[in-house]
């Protein structure tokens, strides 16, 4: 499955997993391949989401039978792991602005997680738990 979000000038959200330091953990689920750019990988029922970036490079996002999350990008190479050692159910949100964007998963106990990529440094930061509509 893949899903193409179109994200507005101003604010643009991916969610991304669960971090796993934090005790949290995602039941593993059916495998289902999704492919970007070229590069195809094995991922739970949700599947592999697309996001049209407006200031940074167009990115795909999918989240592994384990838990595990992945993106990856044209030029990546291959699927690359997200930073953190989380895991999650799914990505539910995708956000960004001229500084940078960020990614928001949620878990298989209902919890919500977010991470920043700064456009400065283009470094994603750690996981951090919120209840909000935005990270």
């Amino acid at each position: 499955m893949k899903t193409r979000f179109r994200l507005p000038a101003a604010v643009a959200a991916v969610a991304l997993a669960a971090v796993g330091t934090m005790g949290l953990t995602s039941t593993p689920a059916a495998a289902d391949a999704g492919t970007c750019f070229g590069y195809t990988g094995n991922f739970n029922s949700y599947g592999a989401n697309y996001v049209d970036w407006q200031y940074g490079p167009d990115e795909c996002f999918g989240v592994a039978p384990s838990g595990t999350m992945w993106h990856t990008w044209s030029g990546a190479g291959d699927w690359k792991e997200m930073p953190g050692g989380g895991r999650a159910e799914y990505f539910v949100g995708f956000f960004e602005n001229s500084a940078g964007k960020s990614v928001k998963v949620v878990t298989s106990t209902g919890n919500y997680y977010c991470s920043y990529d700064d456009y400065a440094t283009n470094t994603w930061g750690g996981w951090y738990g919120t209840s909000t509509d935005h990270c």
